[in-house]
C-alpha cells in the first residue's frame, strides 16, 4: 500500500495538479497537510485528505483528521495548533488517542521523520517554499510504502523523482 503526503504549498496549485495527477491511480490515499491558501471544495483535492493549515482561511476544512484502512490509521493534522515547532508532543499524544500507528504534519516547511514510541512521524517538508537543510531541494514530498513489517519512505522532489538520500526503512 502506498500513501502520499504533501504539504504547504502557499498558492501553488499546478504542482498540487502534477502530483495528485501522477499518484491517481497508484497511491491508497493522498494526504494534504494544509497551508495550500485554496478553497476547501476546490476540485485539487478530490479523494484528497486534507486539514487546515495557519495560512488557510475557509473554515470548510477540519482541524485534523484521522484515517484509516486494513493496513494503518493515520493521524494527520498541518502542526501549528499542536505547537510542533517547538516538540512532537502533543502530535503524538493525539495520534496515540486516535490509535493512530501513522503521524503526519507540515506548517514547519522542513522535512522529517522519525519512529517515537512506535509511531511513525512525517514531515513531507513543503513542496513550494522549504526551509531548514534541505531548502536546496526546492521543495519536497513524501510516499510512503507499507508492508506487512515495515514502512519505506521516500522523498521526492519537484520534478515528481525520488530523492536518492532521502529514503528510509522503519520496522512496523
Amino acid at each position: 500500500m502506498q500513501y502520499v503526503i504533501v504539504s504547504d504549498t502557499h498558492g501553488d496549485r499546478g504542482i498540487l495538479v502534477d502530483i495528485f495527477k501522477k499518484y491517481a491511480d497508484t497511491a491508497t490515499q493522498i494526504f494534504y497537510n494544509g497551508d495550500s491558501e485554496l478553497a476547501a471544495n476546490d476540485s485539487v483535492f478530490t479523494d484528497v485528505s486534507t486539514v487546515k493549515g495557519n495560512m488557510d482561511f475557509d473554515f470548510d476544512f477540519a482541524n485534523e483528521q484521522t484515517y484509516q484502512d486494513d493496513n494503518v490509521t493515520v493521524f494527520q493534522a498541518h502542526g501549528h495548533l499542536l505547537g510542533v515547532n517547538t516538540s512532537l508532543t502533543s502530535l503524538l499524544l493525539r495520534a496515540e488517542e486516535v490509535g493512530a500507528n501513522i503521524a503526519t504534519f507540515g506548517h514547519t516547511h522542513q522535512l522529517g521523520v522519525e519512529m517515537i514510541n512506535g509511531i511513525l512521524a512525517i514531515n513531507p517538508g513543503s513542496i513550494s517554499q522549504p526551509r531548514g537543510q534541505y531548502s536546496r531541494l526546492g521543495g519536497t514530498y513524501v510516499v510512503v510504502t507499507v508492508e506487512n513489517d515495515k514502512y519505506k519512505v521516500q522523498y521526492c522532489n519537484r520534478e515528481l523523482a525520488p530523492i536518492a538520500n532521502l529514503h528510509f526503512s522503519f520496522n512496523r
